[in-house]
């Protein structure tokens, strides 16, 4: 079976012999490429539409349905789908079946119509009763809530929601959320997608659907490996001082990653406290686990990062890793933010402002690459939408420019 690659990059290659040091570490996670996978796994889709009554502005609904229909029409015979909608109520109108009559799945989908309000959790529960109900044991097995609005009917608690859509995923259905326009809840949508081992996406216009929905398909389509999760485990006296990534932690302690999808590197960074050393040794251990369609043992992968000792003074002369200091900043800048966010919330506006300008100095002390070019203008929109007053506007945004960063993917903020 192929596995993934794993490079470790360490901001300076030594530690010190006389000093402790301090040392951010990136850890590329690389899948095997598409061509590898010669056959994908079977997809047992549930889809979840949002079909309340402001579905209807800016022919959302249309758009929903459209994106539905071509998720419905790339699969095969041997995937299965079904089709669950709600407002007040919850309906599904396409039980769990195969996908060999998409004519018919088609045509009951274009039925579908604006309502009442937004019985979020029970739509999202019958669509996972759906999915398992069927559970593919070699296969992928998601649904897909899309949602323009806030949960306020049935169950709306954020905490309550989540552990329903842990539990799911760790019987193998993993959820994945779009919220599309400015009124639905992002903190529940993201959660819910960080707890159900899925993707969350802030869909700002109602005309980017049916892209969002291919970018969905195609990483399911090739995914490697899924309930990915990376244990680090210092070496010696050296020490975790923190995860830049601010990703979730398992209950066994290792850290959850995004799935592993052909093509698309797993990028994160930790910092390491390591104290003097007398010699060259391992100063950190990264473990890999996953769960490969159609292989029933957990999958797993060990590497560790080696270095050589040298006295502070010639540390200090080391150049650092441009890469890792590229990686690392927009995850700080992630976490400032997500901070100004907090701030605003509370009505704090000149904290957030605060936060945003500490994230511009860590921009500003970061390699100029192109990269950082992109960085500039992700930060430059939101410090735009806090100066003009539109706060509804830059809590989504800068709350999702944290999430695409901590998520551990590579660059590009929609």
């Amino acid at each position: 079976m192929n596995q993934p690659q794993i490079e470790i990059v360490p901001l300076r290659p030594a530690v010190c012999t006389n000093v402790p040091v301090t040392l951010d570490v990136l850890v590329r996670i690389t899948p095997p490429t598409s061509e590898a996978q010669v056959h994908r796994p079977a997809l047992n889709l549930g889809l979840v539409l949002d079909r309340s009554g402001s579905m209807a502005a800016q022919n959302k609904i249309g758009f929903a349905r459209q994106a539905a229909i071509y998720a419905v029409q790339q699969l095969l015979t041997t995937d299965r789908v079904s089709v669950t909608i709600f407002d007040d109520k919850v309906k599904t109108i396409v039980s769990n079946t195969s996908a060999e009559n998409k004519g018919r799945i088609v045509e009951l989908m274009q039925r579908v119509w604006p309502g009442n309000s937004t019985a979020l959790h029970a739509g999202w529960q019958e669509g996972g009763k759906q999915v398992r109900q069927h559970l593919l044991a070699a296969g992928l097995n998601r649904v897909i809530l899309l949602s323009d609005g806030l949960a306020n009917v049935g169950e709306t608690n954020s905490d309550a929601i989540a552990t329903d859509v842990n539990r799911l995923a760790r019987e193998g259905v993993s959820t994945t959320t779009m919220g599309v326009g400015d009124d639905y809840n992002e903190d529940l949508l993201e959660t819910m997608a960080r707890s159900g081992d899925g993707n969350y996406y802030y869909i700002e216009s109602p005309q980017q659907l049916p892209d969002i929905f291919q970018t969905e398909l195609k990483e399911l389509l090739a995914t490697f490996g899924n309930a990915v999760s990376m244990d680090i485990e210092p070496q010696g006296e050296a020490a975790l001082a923190d995860f830049l990534n601010d990703l979730d932690r398992l209950p066994t302690g290792a850290f959850q990653l995004p799935n592993l999808i052909a093509d698309i590197p797993i990028l994160v960074v930790v910092r390491l406290s390591v104290p003097p050393r007398s010699a060259e040794g391992e100063v950190c251990r990264f473990r890999l686990g996953w769960n490969a369609p159609g292989c029933p043992q957990r999958q797993e992968m060990t590497v560790a990062v080696r270095l050589p000792v040298v006295d502070a003074a010639t540390w200090d002369k080391l150049a650092p890793a441009a890469e890792v200091e590229e990686r690392a900043a927009p995850l700080l800048m992630a976490r400032c933010k997500k901070e100004a966010t907090h701030c605003l919330e509370r009505g704090d506006a000149e904290g957030a402002a605060q936060w945003l300008k500490k994230a511009r100095q860590i921009l500003e002390q970061a390699p100029s690459t192109p990269e950082m070019v992109e960085e500039e203008q992700a930060l430059i929109q939101i410090e735009e939408h806090l100066a003009s007053g539109v706060w509804v506007k830059f809590l989504k945004h800068a709350k999702y420019q944290s999430h695409l960063r901590s998520s551990s993917k590579p660059y590009h903020i929609d």
